[in-house]
């Protein structure tokens, strides 16, 4: 008898909840499948306004009004529009939505900018490299004679470390010209090219090309021009071209 009881009562609690089991899927089923297509067309479409440009506080309460709720602000570095305005927004401007809609924004933080390091002391190679991982370019390169310990390092650059630059920019720069090596080209002009190619020897520097040029107030042989001018400091065996009067 007592088994008998126990097994009926088993029995009737297992019925109990296959019966709240269906009754749970049946609702679920009901939920999904009827009541809420009938809450989400029931309710009105709005168009989705354009709020691009816009300040974020100005775009999220354009959209409240038409009954659309931000769901997700995120930020961006953007050249396009100041820090704090919307530069991208889903769904698109002009999409027909139902009221409710999730809308998704994106807002500029404005142009991305890093601090300049100081770069003086680097070699050429090494501030180009330096300059390549923080997004800059290596902008105009100058030469200045100096002397250094080591040759070939940057003295100067501009703008000067600690600027704040938008990512992209060029960065100049002033390089030592060790002044061991170089040497400044003597003015042969008017000269006979004989004695011009002497002073040139005695500069360490070397004749280059002669070009003749017709002239006829000169004495043929004087020298008219000289490339790289007088001045110049150049590195030493640089050949200079000379302009030579000629009554050809």
């Amino acid at each position: 008898m007592k088994a008998f009881l126990q097994e009926f009562l088993r029995s009737r609690w297992k019925r109990t909840l296959a019966l709240v089991s269906i009754s749970a899927v049946g609702a679920l089923i009901l939920l999904d499948q009827v009541i809420m297509p009938l809450v989400i067309h029931s309710r009105s479409t709005v168009t989705v306004p354009n709020v691009i440009g816009m300040a974020q506080e100005q775009a999220i309460a354009l959209l409240n009004q038409q009954s659309l709720v931000v769901q997700d602000v995120q930020q961006q570095y953007d050249s396009t529009q100041p820090a704090g305005r919307v530069v991208l927004q889903s769904p698109y401007p002009g999409a027909t939505v139902r009221q409710g809609r999730r809308v998704y924004l994106v807002v500029s933080r404005g142009e991305e900018t890093v601090a300049l390091p100081s770069l003086v002391g680097m070699t050429l190679r090494e501030a180009q490299v330096a300059l390549i991982r923080l997004g800059l370019q290596l902008g105009n390169v100058e030469t200045t004679p100096c002397e250094l310990s080591l040759p070939g390092g940057i003295v100067e650059q501009l703008p000067p470390p600690g600027t704040r630059v938008r990512i992209g920019s060029s960065v100049a720069l002033v390089l030592c010209q060790d002044t061991a090596q170089t040497v400044v080209v003597p003015n042969v002009l008017y000269r006979s090219q004989e004695e011009a190619a002497s002073l040139l020897a005695e500069a360490a520097l070397a004749l280059g090309e002669v070009v003749l040029q017709r002239d006829g107030t000169f004495a043929p042989g004087t020298v008219l021009r000289q490339e790289p001018a007088a001045g110049s400091r150049v590195p030493r065996s640089t050949p200079i071209r000379l302009w030579v009067a000629s009554d050809l």
